[in-house]
């Protein structure tokens, strides 16, 4: 009895920071959908809720002891920020 317990709260963290990590990459399409459309302080909130998204996965993933998934979220947000300062970047030159 006590295995199926912990096959559940695994699946639980999976699922938890799945969650999480689609809610930040719904959050950084719509930032960048904002900037597009001109809207720097609707792109600015909603890059800093992908971020935040992003941390929540990360403290998720570390406090289930699952240590692949602690090593996607650290990958996602490096990738995140590297996009959000690109993107940034270019609509600001522009």
């Amino acid at each position: 009895m006590a295995n199926a317990s912990v096959i559940a709260l695994v699946g639980t963290g999976w699922k938890s920071v799945g969650g999480q990590l689609l809610a930040s990459g719904v959050l950084l399409l719509s930032g960048y959908q904002d900037i597009g459309l001109r809207a720097r302080m609707g792109a600015a909130f909603r890059f800093f809720m992908a971020i935040a998204f992003g941390i929540s996965a990360l403290v998720t993933a570390m406090r289930a002891n699952l240590s692949y998934a602690a090593v996607i979220c650290a990958m996602v947000l490096c990738s995140e920020a590297f996009l959000i300062r690109r993107w940034w970047l270019r609509r600001a030159a522009a």
